[in-house]
């Protein structure tokens, strides 16, 4: 593979991380707004109580609000994302990028299941832990944003 040719890769790999850590974070901000309505101005049906892991996810969009069927529908979308983000950071071979895309995936996916608790008993804390777990992510996507390089920056290194 020629230099020009290995440069122009790594370039579409970079940018490819970046524009996935960015597309996270607005999810991500999307989420955390969307959640914060809920628990605050939605009431989760009876119905919903006392169910079991994704039954309640399940119920969720079935049963509304309809803050919280968007919150729930659009709550498997960061998943995805942050796997996206591992997979990208693996191809660039960069340890530290590793770390940092499965920090984030396993802080989305805690956020995940603690929603799915929240659903089903409406107990504080794990609205508590939600919020929490959506910032830990928050963080990653902007620290992976800020310290790769830039496609133009690193083709010039």
């Amino acid at each position: 593979m020629s230099e020009q040719n290995g440069e122009h890769v790594l370039a579409r790999r970079i940018a490819g991380l970046r524009t996935n850590a960015f597309a996270a974070l607005v999810m991500l901000l999307i989420q955390l707004v969307l959640g914060m309505w809920v628990n605050l101005f939605a009431t989760i049906p009876s119905a919903d109580g006392g169910t079991g892991f994704l039954s309640a996810f399940f119920r969720a969009i079935s049963n509304g609000p309809v803050g919280l069927s968007v919150h729930a529908i659009l709550g498997a979308l960061p998943l995805v994302s942050a796997t996206a983000a591992v997979v990208r950071a693996v191809v660039l071979h960069r340890g530290v990028l590793i770390g940092i895309a499965s920090l984030a995936l396993l802080a989305i996916a805690i956020a995940f299941v603690t929603g799915d608790r929240y659903v089903a008993t409406s107990n504080a804390s794990a609205s508590w832990v939600m919020a929490l777990c959506t910032a830990v992510p928050l963080f990653c996507y902007a620290l992976i944003l800020f310290t790769v390089a830039s496609v133009r920056d690193a083709l010039a290194a």
